[in-house]
């Protein structure tokens, strides 16, 4: 392995051989919210290789306005039950791609 490389970082091909060896079944589509968490989608690794990495996939920004518990939270300008909780993309970067123990 180059030394430069993160430990568990893997590339898009050896994604998609991992899942072609039945190696892989899931990936971990994850964002930070306002507070430094790690928030997002867990997907089948066949639909993330047939339609996200193509198409990048859709979230509620309610994932970015709720606590621990995932209760909303007041006070986020972007976000509310009075204003509604929108959609956003999530565009994945694949040079974060690691595989996860």
């Amino acid at each position: 392995m180059d030394t430069t490389q993160v430990q568990g970082q893997i590339d898009l091909d050896t994604l998609r051989s991992e899942v072609d060896a039945g190696r892989i079944d899931t990936v971990l589509l994850a964002m930070t919210d306002m507070q430094g968490r790690l928030q997002g989608k867990r997907l089948t690794a066949s639909y993330f290789l047939d339609e996200v990495v193509g198409h990048d996939a859709e979230g509620c920004n309610y994932l970015l306005a709720v606590d621990v518990e995932m209760n909303t939270v007041e006070g986020y300008a972007m976000s509310s039950w009075e204003r509604g909780y929108g959609d956003f993309v999530f565009k994945p970067d694949m040079e974060t791609l690691r595989l996860v123990p």
